[in-house]
């Protein structure tokens, strides 16, 4: 072949490799046709990756940027980029991106580099402008997995977002010069700034705006669903979106995530109504109605997961299995759990070996064998030292169950023990919980106050050492400071909310006491939850609902100590 037509036909696959870069990396042609390739930008194009190779990183940028500008292609852009980036020469790859927009002005990717390049040069005030563009032109879904990145490109800056890009961000969304839309983009960016730095007033202020100035704008309705867990103000904005089914599923799963049990249900049975084909939801719906102790509800949901799932789904079918399991086990149908349990072990692969043994381990426990359901667990494989600690927060799981506060609470002492200074997190917590029960309050204080020292966003430590003072009658303000911290930490799930509640009638503020304990009955109605709400109605004189609701609790659960204390506490049968 002659030397010639080799040099040219290596050319042309070095440029045609650097078009069509662009359209294989997006999935998507070119935005504007490309320039024809004629010899000299082909040999222009061949000396700069030439150029490249020798290391003549200035030489190469400047002919693959002029190729870039003469052809239009994001393939070349993006080279011309990397080429500025690998000289941590950052003004020259604003150049090229700037030249790439001036090019291809609705280029997403053009848009987004020039943000990300921005925000690595600290140039705060100058991101504005092409974030705003990107945001004016995304769908909804890359417009959330903006928001989303937005602690990734802020996180290694002094200060908060809020400080670096407000001030823009708040002259854009007041100006009325300004598109309705962009003014509502700008207030939506600003809620999540917001929300990143912890201040849900603004963050919640901004959400009303963004809707004010573009209620077509589905965006702050998604950022709701975060937020509702903080400031429960906001749900109303989900509420009012919820004709869209993706919407109405965040919002569950947010309920979900928010331990809102009962709040959650009826929104996966509908979605399982609106999308019956989507096997997700029914699996939602028999997990929550085991949560909620309404077993036939389960079991039916788990059978129409289980129909709609295919054999090669063998995962998911030993989860059915695993819920059919349960929920056969509360209806007392210990037979036919057992032979669900036999399913979901023959298709295991040994993923699920504990929680198969666990359930048969709660079978064997139903049957009054305590001692077959410990060896069952105590039996499970262990390979390192999580391994082990999971075998035996299992084992004390089950004798919480058994009501053997007492050998739980020695079997995580020894643990504790063995591992000196250091312990588990999970142990610790676990060992504070058994104390608790066993009245040894001063060994859980102390071991909760060293859980916070450790992690001071553990809310669930703070909630149970405020708890534990308020059911004690000791300390109130010192417990309401600690539960108050928890739910700014924790979200208003219902059992902080319980807390709470718990400490406003002991602090004799009955009011508060049982619209706190009514909300956290109506997310979750627990039988710890509903022996509260009960004492504060009977207490208000509201005797007939307190009756009422711990009748109904009792059906449920009827051996239930909080239930049975309670009702021995009023003098009812």
């Amino acid at each position: 072949m002659p030397l010639l037509t080799r040099f040219r036909q290596t050319a042309l696959a070095l440029a045609m490799g650097w078009i069509s870069t662009a359209a294989l990396a997006q999935d998507r042609a070119p935005t504007e046709p490309v320039t024809s390739l004629d010899a000299p930008l082909l040999y222009q194009l061949l000396i700069g990756e030439l150029e490249l190779q020798r290391g003549e990183l200035s030489t190469a940028y400047q002919l693959l940027l002029d190729g870039a500008r003469r052809t239009g292609d994001e393939g070349l852009f993006r080279r011309c980029v990397s080429i500025a980036l690998q000289a941590r020469a950052g003004s020259e790859a604003l150049t090229a991106v700037k030249a790439w927009r001036a090019a291809l002005p609705d280029s997403q990717e053009a848009r987004q580099t020039q943000v990300q390049l921005h925000a690595a040069l600290t140039q705060w005030g100058e991101m504005i402008e092409p974030w705003m563009a990107w945001m004016d032109a995304a769908p909804l879904a890359q417009q959330r997995a903006a928001l989303e990145s937005l602690p990734r490109l802020l996180r290694a800056r002094a200060g908060d977002g809020l400080d670096l890009l407000g001030p823009s961000l708040t002259a854009l969304r007041d100006d009325e010069a300004e598109t309705p839309w962009r003014r509502s983009l700008a207030a939506s960016t600003l809620a999540q700034l917001a929300l990143m730095a912890g201040n849900t007033p603004l963050a919640t202020n901004q959400l009303h705006d963004a809707l004010r100035d573009a209620p077509q704008n589905a965006l702050p309705r998604w950022q709701a669903v975060e937020l509702m867990r903080h400031q429960p103000s906001v749900e109303n904005l989900v509420l009012e979106g919820l004709d869209d089914a993706e919407l109405r599923l965040a919002y569950a799963r947010g309920l979900a995530r928010d331990s809102r049990t009962a709040e959650a249900l009826p929104q996966f049975q509908r979605l399982a109504e609106l999308q019956p084909q989507q096997a997700p939801h029914h699996y939602a719906v028999a997990s929550l109605s085991l949560d909620l102790k309404q077993p036939s509800d389960a079991l039916a949901a788990a059978d129409r997961y289980l129909q709609r799932l295919s054999n090669e789904d063998g995962h998911a079918r030993i989860a059915a299995h695993l819920l059919r399991a349960q929920a056969l086990e509360q209806l007392g149908r210990t037979s036919d759990a057992t032979l669900a349990l036999d399913a979901a072990e023959a298709a295991d692969d040994g993923s699920r070996q504990a929680d198969i043994a666990y359930r048969r381990a709660s079978l064997d426990l139903r049957a009054g064998r305590l001692p077959a359901a410990r060896a069952r667990i105590q039996a499970l494989p262990a390979r390192d030292d999580a391994g082990v600690e999971r075998r035996l927060l299992l084992e004390t799981q089950l004798l919480r169950e058994a009501g053997d506060w007492r050998t739980a609470h020695a079997l995580l002492t020894r643990m504790l023990e063995g591992q000196g200074s250091e312990p588990s997190a999970a142990l610790l917590y676990e060992q504070a919980m058994t104390a608790e029960h066993l009245g040894q309050h001063e060994l859980m204080e102390r071991q909760l106050r060293a859980l916070i020292d450790r992690d001071p966003k553990h809310a669930h430590a703070y909630n149970a050492l405020g708890y534990s003072l308020a059911d004690r009658n000791q300390r109130l303000d010192e417990a309401r400071t600690l539960i108050e911290r928890a739910i700014e930490l924790g979200g208003h799930e219902p059992f902080l909310i319980d807390s709470l509640g718990w400490v406003a009638y002991r602090e004799g503020h009955l009011d508060d006491a049982e619209r706190l304990l009514r909300q956290a009955w109506r997310g979750r109605p627990d039988a710890e939850i509903v022996a509260h709400l009960a004492e504060v109605l009977w207490h208000r004189g509201q005797r007939d609902e307190a009756q009422a609701l711990l009748t109904q609790a009792a059906q449920r659960e009827p051996k239930h100590p909080a239930l049975q204390a309670l009702r021995k506490k009023l003098g009812l049968r």
